[in-house]
């Protein structure tokens, strides 16, 4: 808590009276970071629109957070996979509420898509697996690239046409842009 304390320039005591222990500043920290991604996503998803057009939207919103949040990122890979002992429950509570509460509301998207007509019949929840597989993929490739080189960035358009096309059965209208 000092070395953090030191390096945004505070007096430890400052810290101390706000996170006690380096426990709270990572739930905290956390914390922020889901509801941060969430709130930069969720809005496409929800927005007016196509059920194409809500959705790539959502895939770019999603990954151009990550793009320009790697703190944020950062935050929520150390704390999926670094943590350990009685942290790690905390911290897999966090993760589960949230993936639990996204996950309901990409169920909802895909429920209506399909009752419209969007979207091939499917059971919302296998659709709802697929995207976040889909997305997850894509959050790898981007935690993991090195350099300035984003390799799915490059190839996000085409992948797009690949994803909508398995859910939907026809060839995207929308373009997604580098």
């Amino acid at each position: 808590m000092s070395e953090i304390a030191e390096r945004v320039g505070v007096r430890k005591a400052s810290l101390d009276n706000y996170y006690p222990c380096k426990a709270g500043l990572l739930m905290d920290l956390l914390g922020r970071s889901l509801e941060a991604w969430e709130s930069a996503s969720r809005p496409a998803l929800e927005g007016p629109g196509t059920a194409e057009e809500r959705l790539g939207t959502y895939l770019k919103a999603a990954t151009a957070f990550a793009e320009s949040n790697p703190q944020a990122v950062g935050i929520v890979r150390v704390a999926a996979t670094q943590v350990g002992g009685d942290l790690r429950n905390r911290v897999n509570d966090l993760l589960t509420e949230h993936e639990q509460a996204s996950r309901g509301r990409v169920i909802d998207f895909f429920a209506e898509a399909v009752e419209n007509g969007e979207i091939e019949p499917a059971a919302p929840e296998d659709l709802a697996l697929f995207l976040g597989t889909f997305l997850h993929g894509l959050l790898i490739s981007q935690i993991l690239a090195t350099g300035e080189a984003h390799e799915f960035k490059d190839h996000l358009p085409e992948l797009w046409k690949f994803f909508w096309r398995g859910v939907s059965g026809r060839k995207p209208q929308m373009e997604l842009e580098r």
